[in-house]
């Protein structure tokens, strides 16, 4: 078991870093978080807010000169650039906690066939993101190596679960529960991976102190893969409703001048994205308690309970979208 820490979370109010930081007081650690303190009623009441623009190198610097943790992650994206995770490693190396960078599955060359191991090299097939953390990756590695500060990277894939900052699952909710069909760009046969947000939490939190995963990368993320269209069916499966598919030639929305989201927020590009967990189980006995099909459930009953599915939607784009397939 993982001792009790002091542990500083950068990001903490949203999505993954609001659910790391309550699963690190859940498990008795003492939290701070250093954000821009705008969504403060979110936290658990126990939890110390540092103000900070974190890409304010110098504000960073001075806000954390007489802070000591012994875990500090680094999960809020800006965009972050490598020199923003060195300057808050440097911030805080005088204490020498064990910096826990959440990365990306996406650092891998999606161009290679799959799956992607944490051996798999790394590319920019996906751009300026990538490329960010990439070079966020090689800051902390290279502080490991040449001053022997304890790192460690996690890469997960896409993520799902209550509050999710991605329109991704949510997307399908609004579209099945409303009886509205679901438009897919091309076949819709590309291959995804998901992971539950308390998931990915929960490992996270048990990293921190770990010799073992000092200086590593790890895929965090759940066991299936799945299609496009096979997470549409197994939401509709959840929600007892049929789904009605209309593919699509994607050329078609080159005839909008801002065409709108028709299969979730980053669900559409044209790879396979499967990625290995052995890694991660063997090393670290860490392992997903939710399947897919059980983590579409607990999110759906989250929608249900917040009343999203009484909320409107604007269905404009996609109504001129079906009005140029054939019937």
């Amino acid at each position: 078991m993982t001792p009790v820490m002091r542990v500083l979370v950068a990001g903490g109010s949203e999505f993954v870093s609001l659910a790391l930081v309550r699963a690190l007081v859940r498990d008795g650690h003492t939290v701070a978080v250093l954000n821009r303190g705008r969504r403060t009623d979110r936290l658990p009441p126990s939890v110390s807010v540092i103000p900070c623009d974190r890409k304010d190198h110098a504000q960073l610097k001075s806000v954390l000169a007489r802070a000591r943790f012994e875990a500090v992650y680094d999960v809020s994206y800006a965009p972050t650039t490598g020199e923003d995770v060195a300057a808050l490693a440097d911030a805080v190396a005088a204490g020498r906690p064990h910096v826990i960078f959440v990365s990306t599955g996406r650092v891998y060359d999606h161009a290679l066939p799959i799956p992607y191991s944490e051996t798999t090299p790394r590319g920019y097939y996906w751009g300026e993101y990538a490329r960010h953390k990439i070079a966020g990756e090689d800051a902390l590695l290279a502080r490991h190596q040449t001053r022997g500060l304890p790192v460690t990277i996690a890469r997960p894939t896409h993520v799902l679960g209550p509050l999710n900052t991605r329109h991704n699952e949510a997307f399908f909710f609004d579209r099945i529960i409303r009886g509205r069909p679901v438009l897919v760009p091309g076949h819709g046969g590309w291959l995804r991976q998901f992971g539950h947000v308390d998931d990915l939490a929960d490992a996270l939190a048990s990293m921190p102190g770990n010799p073992r995963a000092f200086g590593q990368a790890y895929n965090v993320t759940g066991e299936e893969c799945v299609t496009q269209v096979g997470f549409v069916e197994q939401i509709a499966e959840v929600l007892e409703r049929p789904a009605e598919f209309r593919h699509f030639d994607p050329a078609l929305l080159k005839r909008f001048d801002q065409p709108g989201l028709v299969f979730g927020q980053n669900l559409v590009y044209d790879c396979h994205a499967v990625y290995t967990t052995s890694k991660v189980r063997t090393e670290l006995g860490i392992r997903p308690r939710y399947t897919l099909a059980s983590g579409l459930r607990q999110t759906w009953e989250w929608y249900r309970k917040e009343g999203l599915d009484q909320r409107p939607v604007d269905f404009t784009f996609e109504d001129q979208l079906l009005a140029l397939l054939p019937r």
